[in-house]
């Protein structure tokens, strides 16, 4: 189920939220589960089976780690959530790689012809984080079943995060379960998703409609150039879509998420961008990768190994391995030229980091020898075999997007202390709000939901 769908909007939120208000305090966490349950299970039973066996296996397996502290234990632990994401994400690319046979192929059919379940990177990732957290003594094992479903299924974050750990949102779930009135946070809920809902819809959905005329075959320069930064935007405002209305719809059931997205492409440098782009995995990965790996100790093997993962993370492809070692190219590099990049001015590193990092999108949607001839006509100035693909209505809505994505700075009208005269006009919100329903209709599924 998307979020940007008539029968998500107003249908099953506004039936959730009623169940959730009307049952008592202690039933408040199972009507919550539930609704992810049923919520997630609209993906297909293979993918609902798959969730709930990892959360009971979660369950037993963070008394065992607990009890015995044994790190092959705790390894033994991990490996289950690991290996479903193994079997059903990158056993294809792995078959492809090991070069195996139809008849190997044939015999693992049964798992292959799956779709990849909605979500699973992420929910397995915060999966391993809690036993990891309960093996460290950061956490006890839950001894509430449903409350550490809740956790991990909470269907606003399910899909596309932000990656939780157990120990942000614990104490929130008691609350719920305990506090007899709850006050949610009805204005900022409104704002969020609405804000969210408008970024899906007319940034990131009709700016994606506009892509997807681009032909590479007969591209020139120009439009190469309009497919790399309208991507970049693109992949930018669909994924900070599905946050920022994550966010809403979690204060509608009392509960704060981690804000996932801080203007990332106000970056000054590669390193900064990760400190601002999917906040909660570039924490994740530190946390529970980068600083046991020896963290500055070996500094450049580490990051290698990090960007690497985390390209590996995002999908199972040459594509997103490359990805991935771009990125650790671009932050070591940094670190060793930091000096003179550091004194330069403001307006050019910013500029330069977004150029950097967007020039590696395409790989997200092509593979490398379509980057590498995206790449070639880019930088050779092709003109292409006829008339631009995208015209004067493409590249002002895309110079439209990009001015407010440069020009307005969220701190001061999203996530201001002090009630701003026009983002936070009711009015406003929801002119906002029916204008992107009215344009459901462009509604794609969301681009993070296939990792």
């Amino acid at each position: 189920m998307n979020f940007s769908t008539s029968e998500f909007l107003f249908i099953f939120l506004p039936f959730s939220i009623i169940l959730f208000y009307t049952v008592p305090p202690f039933l408040r966490l199972a009507v919550m589960t539930a609704s992810s349950l049923f919520f997630y299970g609209m993906s297909g039973d293979l993918a609902l089976a798959l969730l709930v066996t990892t959360i009971s296996v979660s369950a037993l397996s963070a008394f065992i780690v607990k009890r015995w502290s044994a790190k092959w234990i705790l390894y033994g632990a991990i490996a289950v959530p690991l290996g479903f994401l193994f079997l059903f994400k990158y056993l294809g690319f792995s078959l492809d790689v090991l070069g195996t046979g139809p008849e190997v192929r044939g015999q693992l059919n049964f798992i292959l012809r799956y779709v990849l379940p909605a979500g699973i990177s992420f929910y397995t990732f915060q999966v391993v984080s809690y036993l990891i957290d309960v093996h460290d003594g950061v956490v006890m094992p839950e001894k509430n079943p449903i409350k550490l479903a809740a956790f991990i299924s909470f269907f606003p974050q399910l899909i596309a995060g932000p990656i939780l750990r157990f120990d942000q949102i614990s104490p929130q779930l008691d609350r719920i379960s305990r506090v007899r009135k709850l006050r949610p946070a009805l204005k900022n809920a409104i704002k969020y998703l609405s804000y969210g809902l408008a970024y899906k819809i007319l940034f990131a959905d009709v700016l994606r409609s506009l892509h997807e005329q681009h032909q590479l075959a007969s591209s020139g320069a120009l439009d190469v150039i309009f497919a790399i930064f309208s991507y970049s935007l693109i992949i930018y405002y669909d994924f900070w879509a599905y946050s920022l209305m994550a966010m809403g719809l979690a204060k509608l059931f009392c509960i704060d998420l981690p804000r996932n997205f801080r203007e990332p492409y106000m970056s000054t440098s590669p390193k900064d961008f990760w400190r601002r782009w999917h906040v909660t995995l570039s924490y994740w990965l530190r946390d529970y990768l980068y600083f046991r790996l020896g963290g500055n100790v070996a500094y450049l093997r580490n990051m290698a190994i990090v960007f690497i993962a985390c390209g590996i993370w995002h999908g199972a492809g040459w594509n997103f391995l490359i990805w991935g070692a771009y990125h650790a190219g671009l932050v070591i590099l940094y670190h060793l030229t930091r000096d003179f990049w550091d004194q330069r001015h403001q307006l050019f590193k910013i500029t330069a980091t977004f150029i950097l990092v967007s020039l590696g999108w395409p790989l997200f949607y092509l593979d490398f020898e379509g980057f590498l001839t995206m790449m070639t006509i880019l930088f050779s100035l092709t003109k292409g075999d006829g008339a631009l693909q995208y015209g004067t209505f493409g590249w002002g809505y895309l110079s439209l997007v990009a001015i407010w994505t440069f020009a307005f700075r969220e701190d001061r009208w999203l996530f201001n202390d002090k009630n701003h005269a026009i983002s936070d006009n009711p009015v406003v919100i929801g002119i906002l709000f029916s204008i992107s329903v009215v344009f459901l209709y462009f509604s794609r599924t969301f681009i993070y939901f296939n990792f």
